[in-house]
């Protein structure tokens, strides 16, 4: 019986130490799965992390695009408004010099013909002729050279023709009105007569 009693206490640690491994096995998969779990939720939140970070780095690389955008927009509108300023100021200069370019044909045209005995007239005429054409030069108008130059399309407004020894074909004879340029823009054309052989 003692034998008994002895096979029986030895099974009874047998299975004493079997439920100790067993509990000590199922310890441990409860920790090693409450492990797994936090490694799970760190993956997770590291995940979320990178998956905003991106998120604001396209954000981020968006806005910068639109500023970039918007600035050339600008510099453009900038550029496109100083331009404008300008011809709108050219054209406006060449309009009042084209109004008052018969006001100077007419003066000089009086200059010309007055043959009076009282050179007062004449001179008072020459100093508004000459103060006239002093304001309209301070504003960009120059006279075309046309006389005994070669016929130009683009500046000469050919009339008349005429024969002549003296010239080559398409030197210009004779200028019936002048010509004028305001900052190097045609504003009338010079009326001239051209040497035909």
């Amino acid at each position: 019986m003692a034998k008994a009693k002895k096979h029986d206490d030895e099974k009874l640690k047998d299975q004493e130490q079997k439920e100790a491994e067993e509990i000590s096995d199922a310890a441990k998969e409860e920790t090693s799965g409450g492990e797994e779990e936090k490694k799970a939720e760190e993956n997770k939140a590291s995940k979320e992390t990178e998956e905003t970070r991106d998120a604001k780095d396209a954000e981020l690389e968006a806005l910068n695009n639109r500023f970039l955008r918007l600035q050339a927009d600008f510099l453009n509108y900038k550029s496109r408004t100083e331009k404008e300023k300008v011809t709108t100021y050219g054209n406006a200069v060449s309009d009042v010099v084209l109004d008052l370019l018969p006001v100077v044909d007419n003066l000089e045209r009086a200059l010309v013909t007055d043959k009076s005995e009282n050179n007062t007239l004449k001179e008072g005429v020459q100093m508004v002729y000459t103060q006239l054409l002093g304001i309209l030069n301070k504003k960009g108008l120059k006279e075309i050279e046309a006389l005994h130059k070669p016929f130009d399309h683009n500046m000469h407004y050919g009339v008349a023709f005429e024969s002549s020894d003296e010239f080559e074909d398409g030197i210009i004879l004779d200028v019936l009105q002048k010509g004028y340029t305001v900052n190097e823009k045609l504003v009338r054309p010079a009326m001239v007569k051209i040497c035909r052989r």
